[in-house]
């Protein structure tokens, strides 16, 4: 999974035959691939989401876990379908 970090961090989205080779890479190796998954921009995330539909389930399962859920952007939940009231600004008390 170092690797695929690796490429993230390098924007592979940028590289057209680089990403497909990704995202065949992180479909057949899900549910490790679901961090790496993660890192992603919420636009490239959508776009393997979209090309492999059935990741979105199993990693919006993953992502909804609470230790999870919690640390990642609101727009990643978004993607995932998950962004709701209690992930969105809580009132201070």
């Amino acid at each position: 999974m170092e690797i695929l970090s690796k490429l993230v961090s390098k924007q592979v989205w940028r590289m057209p035959k680089l990403w497909v080779g990704f995202l065949k890479s992180v479909a057949q190796t899900q549910p490790h691939s679901f961090l790496v998954l993660l890192q992603l921009p919420p636009p490239q995330l959508e776009s393997a989401l979209n090309k492999y539909g059935s990741l979105r389930s199993s990693l919006a399962a993953y992502a909804s876990q609470p230790t999870r859920k919690g640390s990642l952007p609101r727009s990643t939940l978004a993607v995932l379908h998950l962004a709701n009231e209690s992930h969105m600004q809580q009132p201070h008390v």
